[in-house]
């Protein structure tokens, strides 16, 4: 005779129809493995770039979980964030601890690694709420991923969840994959957590084993044609900030003043990618780009939030 389920196993039915049913669980732990392990090194780059060198970023555990079980305590004053795709609304799900939190602020602005950080205890301020969110828009950067097997990530992302918004943040159930990311600074540690759901993280990564690990030689090979290959390069110099509505109101002949040291200021960019500041000048007929120094992304970095 079949016992009829109880209504907890009727809700677990309903709630897996709704958000997609259960991986293998040792096929979405190696998936979600392989995919960490190819943002681990990307995600180190970008802490010692536009952080501090100091900062390390080890893998922690990787775990089978729900989507309910990752927000934060209602009390944290760490901060969270859910990333919309187009395949799914709530594709990938992100919290920085309140520790991690404290590394990222006091290895921006230079604290020394020796000593034992204390984490925040008090509701976050707005430069601490800005630099949560580009921590987050960097793990989403990376962990997204380009071409036919990008999760589709929608940037930009929303302003990070925190402090009694947190409680408040509803979270659509189902099976899920936790990677945990310490950060690491002296002796004080932190958790950067990026979560999955199951069915996305097996809709686009479903071939990650395969293409996770190529070989020595492959790769020297690509190296050595990534050398070789050809790139464009733009010397562009900043007017400063300008309202949506002057733009509007630009008109053909018009003239724009540059600032004073403008052209002591040129940034010269290959794809995107601040490489150089520079200073544009004159070479007889010829216009010239001259490089004065390499694009600090730290000291950028900086310069944004305070100017914020």
């Amino acid at each position: 005779m079949t016992s009829q389920p109880s209504p907890a196993q009727m809700r677990d039915q309903i709630v897996e129809r709704l958000t997609g049913k259960t991986g293998n669980p040792d096929e979405v732990l190696d998936i979600a493995r392989a995919c960490a392990s190819r943002c681990l090194p990307d995600l180190g780059i970008y802490f010692a770039e536009t952080l501090n060198t100091a900062i390390e970023v080890e893998l922690g555990e990787i775990s089978i979980c729900r989507m309910a079980d990752l927000p934060l305590p209602a009390d944290s004053f760490g901060a969270m964030m859910m990333a919309a795709a187009e395949i799914s609304s709530d594709a990938m799900f992100m919290t920085l601890d309140a520790d991690a939190l404290t590394i990222a602020v006091s290895a921006l602005f230079g604290a020394d690694p020796e000593q034992k950080l204390a984490p925040i205890n008090r509701p976050l301020s707005g430069i601490e709420v800005e630099i949560a969110g580009k921590l987050f828009d960097a793990a989403a950067t990376i962990f997204n991923g380009s071409g036919d097997r990008s999760f589709g990530i929608r940037f930009p992302l929303d302003e990070p969840v925190v402090g009694e918004e947190i409680g408040a943040q509803v979270v659509r159930d189902g099976p899920a994959v936790k990677i945990v990311l310490e950060l690491v600074f002296g002796e004080s540690r932190g958790q950067l957590v990026v979560a999955f759901p199951q069915r996305v993280l097996m809709l686009m990564r479903g071939d990650a084993l395969a293409a996770s690990a190529p070989s020595s030689e492959w790769r020297a090979r690509f190296n050595d044609e990534v050398m070789r290959s050809k790139l464009s390069l733009t010397a562009a110099i900043p007017i400063g900030e300008i309202t949506l509505g002057q733009i509007a109101a630009f008109k053909k002949g018009q003239v724009l003043e540059f600032p004073e040291h403008a052209q002591s200021q040129a940034r010269l960019t290959a794809r995107d990618q601040v490489l150089f500041l520079c200073e544009l000048g004159k070479l007889g007929q010829n216009y010239t780009v001259r490089i004065v120094r390499p694009f600090d992304a730290h000291e950028d970095f900086v310069e944004g939030l305070v100017s914020a």
